[in-house]
């Protein structure tokens, strides 16, 4: 909680309140509930480290994902010229051995 509106609590408070010290008192108990809660979703909440990490993972994630469609493009084209020399040689073979 920021002094501004730690401030701005206490001069409503002050109204409705007959003495200073009570608004401070009841001031400084709303601050420590804010901070309390703050504490106890402070595991849950993302900060700008936490963003920024998931988005490097991402980014990691992605240019691994691309790297592996290029070698599997790499892999098929490699393939499909192996199986074809054989099956050119296979052909050549059977029409040496057939005639």
């Amino acid at each position: 909680m920021t002094t501004s509106q730690s401030f701005k609590i206490y001069e409503i408070l002050q109204k409705h309140f007959q003495s200073t010290e009570d608004a401070k008192i009841v001031v400084q108990e709303i601050e420590q509930i804010v901070e309390n809660k703050i504490e106890t979703k402070k595991d849950i909440l993302a900060t700008k480290d936490d963003i920024f990490l998931v988005k490097q993972d991402l980014s990691n994630a992605k240019q691994d994902l691309i790297d592996r469609i290029h070698r599997a493009k790499i892999e098929t084209i490699i393939w499909i010229v192996g199986v074809s020399v054989l099956q050119f040689v296979g052909s050549i073979l059977a029409f040496k051995f057939l005639k």
